[in-house]
């Protein structure tokens, strides 16, 4: 299983380069889950996994967004790139761990997760912090990778596992793993971004 300490040291390798090797990439996917998600005015938001920022282009200007991150690295860019967006003062940044957030209980609109999952370290603790942070009207959006449960997808997922913590997330993860895992009630799963090969989950914390 991959580590904090792996996490972090993953993603301050990726953070010089990450724009250019991740953001075409899943810009589509990101768009799409955080119009989704942001559709309402004046919402608390809070992005789990914000990392250089790249969502933020994409966010409603009335919105009140906290955004945090394991990596300092990425936090820093997200914080110089939100100065340039109409988010611009509305927006607050924290290094934070999404299994253990300092947030109040319910104190979110919205909760938005893209590309995270899979690199947490407990499922079930990300789920129930995911739940208590979220009001009980809330909603959940995320976005991740969910690895098909076999033929040579999950073969060579389950290969590429052993570098998991090089990569800084599971390559093999499995849908109904981190349903069963988080806890979380799905209302809605469609496939997202290039190929179809992501997934945008919609759910609730009850």
């Amino acid at each position: 299983m991959i580590t904090l300490a792996e996490t972090r040291q993953a993603y301050r390798g990726y953070a010089p380069a990450y724009d250019l090797l991740f953001g075409p990439l899943l810009q589509s996917a990101r768009r799409r889950a955080i119009r989704l998600a942001n559709d309402r005015p004046g919402q608390r938001v809070l992005e789990i996994g914000v990392g250089t920022g790249l969502s933020l282009p994409h966010y409603r200007p009335d919105a009140r967004l906290d955004g945090i991150d394991v990596s300092g690295e990425m936090l820093a860019k997200a914080r110089a790139r939100a100065a340039h967006t109409p988010l611009a003062g509305r927006c607050h940044f924290q290094l934070m761990n999404a299994e253990a957030m300092g947030f109040e209980d319910a104190s979110f609109d919205v909760v938005v997760a893209l590309f995270v999952a899979s690199t947490v370290q407990d499922l079930a603790r990300f789920g129930a912090e995911i739940r208590r942070v979220c009001r009980p009207d809330g909603r959940i959006v995320l976005v991740n990778h969910f690895s098909m449960p076999g033929g040579l997808s999950a073969r060579f997922g389950h290969y590429l596992g052993r570098y998991a913590g090089s990569l800084g997330f599971e390559p093999y993860f499995p849908l109904p793993r981190f349903i069963a895992e988080t806890g979380l009630t799905i209302t809605a799963i469609r496939p997202t971004g290039i190929f179809g090969r992501l997934k945008l989950v919609e759910a609730t914390r009850d």
